[in-house]
C-alpha cells in the first residue's frame, strides 16, 4: 500500500488546490498502521513551533500558525493529519519557504515527494482552528487532545510513537493567565495593555496527545518544598474551598517524592503545574507539566 502511495504521490505535482479524483480514496480518515509505520521510519527529529491568537470573545475564531520541522534521509511525501471544520481552514502553506497549494485528502495534508528534500525540511501552515478541542467558555479555554484529537487543533503527525519537541506562543487578553507543558519564557504587553504575548520554553519530547495549553482568568497559588516549586491555578471564589489549595499542593509534593524514591528516577520535566477546572469532564488528565483536574 505504501509503495503504491509513494509512486502515485511522486507523480502528483498539483498546479491548483483541486483535489484529484484519482487519490480520493488512498487514505481512510484516521491513521492506518501502514501510515504510522511509514512516518515513524522516515520522519526524524520532529519539532513543532506553534502559535495561537486567542480572541477574548468566544464567538470569534482562534487562528494558528505552525512550523513543522523534520529530517528525512530520502525524498518522500509529507503526510500530516488535520481535521478542520471547513475546507478553507488552511490559509497559507509553505514548504521550505516555497508556497504550496494545499492538498487535503481524507483528513491528511499531503505534499508530494518532489517538494521534499533529503535532510532538514520545514513546512509552515497558517490556519483557522476548529473549536472542537478548545473547550471554550466565557473567560476560559483548554485543550484536551486524547486519544487522537491533536489533528483537530493543528496539523501534525497524530500518532503516539513520534515524540516531538514543542515550542508554543499565545496571543491573548491581558487579564488572562496561560499554562502549558513548559515554563513561561517571556510575556510582552501591547501598547494599550489590552493584549499580551506569552512565549513558553521548548518541551521535552512529547506525543501529540500530551501537548496542552490552558488560558483564561485564573488565580495562581505558588508553593515550595525544598528546591521544588509548583503552582495551582483555579477560578474558585469560595474562601473555604480556596483554603484547600495548600493541602492539594502538599499531596502533589508527597506523590512526586514517593514516585522518585520508588522508581529511582528524578522527576524528568521542567515544571509541575496543577489546573483546577470547573466542571472538567474527566477525573483528571496528566499532561506533562500541566495536570488538569
Amino acid at each position: 500500500m505504501i509503495k503504491i502511495l509513494l509512486f502515485g504521490l511522486g507523480l502528483l505535482f498539483p498546479l491548483s488546490c483541486r483535489r484529484p479524483e484519482k487519490y480520493e480514496n488512498v487514505w481512510e480518515p484516521g491513521v492506518s498502521k501502514e501510515l504510522a509505520i511509514f512516518r515513524k521510519e522516515n520522519y526524524k527529529e520532529v519539532e513543532y513551533k506553534l502559535s495561537f491568537n486567542i480572541p477574548e470573545e468566544r464567538s470569534e475564531k482562534v487562528t494558528g500558525q505552525i512550523s513543522i520541522e523534520f529530517t528525512t534521509e530520502k525524498q518522500i511525501p509529507f503526510i500530516a493529519d488535520f481535521r478542520p471544520d471547513s475546507e478553507d481552514a488552511i490559509l497559507v502553506c509553505l514548504i521550505n519557504d516555497v508556497p504550496f497549494p494545499v492538498q487535503l485528502i481524507n483528513e491528511h495534508l499531503i505534499i508530494p515527494a518532489g517538494y521534499i528534500r533529503t535532510g532538514r525540511n520545514r513546512v509552515f501552515i497558517s490556519f483557522t482552528t476548529p473549536d472542537q478541542s478548545l473547550n471554550r467558555r466565557d473567560e476560559l479555554m483548554y485543550t484536551l487532545l486524547v486519544p487522537d484529537r491533536a489533528r483537530t487543533l493543528f496539523p501534525c503527525f497524530d500518532q503516539p510513537d513520534i515524540k516531538s519537541l514543542y515550542t508554543l506562543s499565545l496571543e491573548l487578553p491581558n487579564a488572562w493567565e496561560a499554562i502549558s507543558n513548559s515554563p513561561v519564557l517571556s510575556t510582552k504587553h501591547n501598547a494599550k495593555n489590552e493584549r499580551k504575548h506569552i512565549t513558553f520554553g521548548q518541551t521535552e519530547p512529547l506525543s501529540t496527545y500530551l501537548f496542552s495549553f490552558v488560558a483564561g482568568e485564573f488565580k495562581k497559588e505558588k508553593y515550595q518544598r525544598k528546591d521544588r516549586e509548583i503552582a495551582v491555578f483555579h477560578r474558585e471564589t469560595d474562601p473555604k474551598k480556596i483554603t484547600q489549595c495548600p493541602e492539594i499542593a502538599s499531596e502533589v509534593f508527597d506523590a512526586l517524592e514517593w514516585l522518585e524514591e520508588y522508581t529511582g528516577i528524578p522527576y524528568p520535566f521542567a515544571k509541575y503545574d496543577l489546573i483546577i477546572l470547573p466542571g472538567f469532564q474527566y477525573g483528571g488528565m496528566e499532561h506533562t507539566g500541566a495536570t488538569i483536574i
